[in-house]
């Protein structure tokens, strides 16, 4: 229960205590990943469990070479150093959730984190705010106050929302979670101050509807749904045609500008980018000049390009977007089979497949996540969900392997064929 308690319980010390919080945070994970480590060295690994570990792997090894050739060698590489132990504790973590136990306490641990995730933001909101309804422009106000008070509402609501989603993955879902789930979602929503969550949310749903409706074994819902991809495809196409550069600035609060750097510093370093973390060398200088920052994107300049895939062309080139494009397409495979093979052992529906979807959507706005920062709770969330995906697949390798065997020893005993079923 450690691990997700104190994802749940990091922005509380977070606004006490900045450099307290960064201090336990990975020291206290990587401990009771090792305990959980010590408990599960028998096991014989899992194929889900080898193929994780190569594909993480791989990805590690290749992003040797872009951070040696970074402009900033040593940052780059104490960078990769980080990331390279997130990728240990998701491994550490897909082995010890294959007993059931553990991953049904880990699971109500990471809704209790939820919960506690939602209490901050309410606290802060009542702290700034009294008793009051609130409204887009009194949220954004909040939002800008609470950045100077040491508490990100963007990051507590990502964090508050996923840690739902990863805990729904493990959990025998009631209508009490669901409910519970519709509070945190309202609550990571209305009182943050950011249009951002509401809108993954709404379109994760909507593409999770549109990929029931793909894959569905009625032609007219079928025909119905390629209908709407297309109808949407051809309103981005018109969009990036007829929007300037000043209204897609607005309409993504600021994150256009960014985006706009990191595809520019693409182009300049296309194979091995500049390395990890060299957006803080000079993205300010090189904002567009009547784009100048507002002071809440200078307080907001932790996120970098607050975008996942900009960050991995501009900071790895085209050497690391495939290996870490890899890691990205194993966890979208796993959740989809997840969400529509049948299984033995998986209960969770499409719990996954929208977990998948939402960190993915999420990834295009913000930088921490699967190949974020690798410092706060929504990159170790990110790799904890990637962790959960990959012990399904071990969990039901387990039933079949003690299938076969049962099967097996009452062949030899003589039972007749019939008694199998």
């Amino acid at each position: 229960m450690v691990i997700p308690l104190l994802l749940g319980m990091y922005w509380f010390l977070y606004s006490m205590n900045i450099d307290l919080a960064i201090r336990i945070l990975r020291p206290a994970i990587i401990s009771a990943s090792l305990l959980l480590a010590l408990i599960w060295t028998k096991p014989s690994l899992t194929w889900a469990e080898l193929r994780l570990g190569r594909t993480l792997g791989v990805m590690c090894v290749v992003l040797i070479a872009p951070s040696l050739a970074a402009t900033q060698p040593s940052r780059a590489l104490a960078d990769w150093f980080k990331l390279v132990i997130l990728c240990g504790v998701a491994l550490l973590l897909s082995r010890a959730l294959r007993d059931s136990s553990t991953a049904e306490v880990f699971g109500r641990a990471l809704i209790v984190g939820a919960v506690l995730a939602a209490v901050l933001t309410v606290y802060v909101y009542v702290r700034f705010m009294g008793f009051t309804l609130p409204t887009y422009a009194s949220a954004r106000v909040l939002k800008s106050v609470a950045l100077h008070a040491d508490v990100p509402l963007n990051a507590v609501a990502f964090s508050c929302v996923f840690a739902y989603i990863c805990g729904m993955c493990l959990v025998r879902g009631t209508r009490a979670h669901l409910w519970l789930g519709l509070a945190l979602f309202f609550i990571s929503s209305v009182l943050t101050g950011s249009r951002a969550p509401l809108a993954i949310l709404i379109v994760s749903g909507l593409a999770l509807l549109v990929v029931n409706g793909l894959v569905t074994g009625r032609p007219v819902r079928r025909l119905m749904t390629w209908l709407v991809v297309l109808g949407l495809a051809a309103a981005i196409v018109w969009g990036t045609q007829v929007i300037t550069f000043n209204q897609m600035s607005a309409v993504t609060e600021g994150r256009w500008d960014f985006w706009s750097v990191a595809w520019q510093k693409f182009t300049e370093r296309p194979l091995m980018g500049y390395g990890f973390d060299s957006w803080r060398d000079d993205l300010v200088s090189r904002l567009p000049g009547e784009y100048r920052l507002t002071s809440y994107d200078a307080i907001n300049l932790a996120g970098g390009y607050h975008n996942e895939y900009l960050t991995l062309l501009a900071e790895q080139g085209l050497v690391g977007l495939f290996p870490v494009m890899a890691v990205f397409i194993f966890l979208l495979r796993c959740s989809w089979k997840l969400a529509f093979r049948p299984s033995a052992t998986w209960r969770n529906g499409q719990w996954a497949l929208f977990g998948c979807i939402f960190l993915l959507l999420r990834a295009s706005v913000e930088a921490p996540g699967l190949f974020g920062y690798s410092q706060e709770p929504a990159d170790y969330l990110a790799f904890i969900f990637l962790a959960i995906v990959a012990s399904r697949f071990s969990v039901e390798e387990d039933y079949v392997k003690s299938a076969r065997a049962i099967a097996e020893y009452r062949r030899h005993c003589g039972y007749p064929a019939e008694a199998f079923a």
